[in-house]
């Protein structure tokens, strides 16, 4: 029994101290993010979405999962196709993440829209090369560099089996093709305008909240400046021909008032309760 209870007490003090580290970490890499120090705060944002992938930053705005502060600095540093991948990886934790939304709409305008490929390989010069010895490993690098111009269906896989290709070939131009039309949709600007809108509303909505229905809310945004800029960012992506630039230091500007506003709102309030204690 003694054993046991040394056991759990040993789990509990590990699991204490991993986080208190976490904490800290946290603390540190924000602090780094807000004077600008994108890379040393990739750092610790790192550090601590490796021990604890499901960290999260409670505030009176909402949940924000490590992995959107992961990508703000990724994004601050330009690092724009691994901030996308970890803003998506915030909000497959955090749904309601409106941050990790906004930014994630911010980086899909920023990163540019894959061309379609100008002369993709048909089904019939891909069977020609086959017939004509060409190596499928060979074919794969070719086609990579090209692009496919066409599905594979069942009739256009027999073709190309007949002609000699083996499963490893069909199945890379199957990825390919693939790859090819998720990336043209998915970075098209009107996906980015639709993740905009959602969190721009919801970042409305929950402002509009915390300011009329919660005793913290007195200290929010006082002026109304940033709800007046979510407002004109509504608009803008609303707009029959959105204008990316002005969308884009919109948007950043929201994210960056939102996250200066969280210690500043806190730090009102705390000043306010020590005033009304003396």
């Amino acid at each position: 029994m003694k054993i046991g209870w040394v056991f759990f007490f040993a789990l509990f003090w590990l699991s204490a101290c991993s986080s208190f580290q976490s904490q800290t970490d946290f603390a540190a890499g924000r602090q780094a993010l807000l004077r600008g120090d994108s890379p040393n705060a990739l750092n610790y944002f790192e550090r601590v979405a490796s021990g604890d992938p499901q960290y999260v930053y409670d505030t009176t705005l909402g949940r924000q999962s490590i992995w959107t502060y992961v990508g703000l600095a990724q994004y601050n540093s330009g690092k724009l196709r691994e901030a996308r991948a970890s803003f998506e990886k915030a909000l497959s934790y955090q749904k309601d993440d409106h941050i990790g939304r906004l930014y994630l709409g911010l980086t899909l305008l920023r990163l540019p829209s894959p061309a379609a490929p100008t002369n993709p390989f048909t089904l019939q010069e891909v069977s020609f090369a086959l017939r004509e010895g060409v190596e499928p490993k060979r074919v794969v690098s070719l086609v990579r560099e090209r692009g496919i111009g066409f599905d594979v269906t069942k009739e256009s896989e027999t073709q190309l089996r007949s002609a000699g290709a083996d499963s490893f070939l069909v199945e890379e131009i199957k990825k390919i093709r693939a790859e090819t039309s998720r990336n043209r949709s998915e970075n098209s600007a009107a996906v980015a305008v639709k993740e905009l809108t959602s969190a721009l509303t919801g970042l409305r909505d929950s402002l509009d909240y915390i300011t009329t229905r919660t005793t913290p809310g007195r200290f929010w945004d006082p002026g109304g400046p940033i709800r007046a800029q979510i407002r004109n960012g509504l608009s803008l992506v609303a707009a029959r021909e959105p204008d990316s630039q002005k969308i884009l230091s919109t948007g950043e500007w929201i994210g960056q008032k939102l996250e200066e506003e969280i210690d500043r709102a806190r730090r009102d309030e705390l000043e306010d309760t020590m005033r009304r204690s003396r």
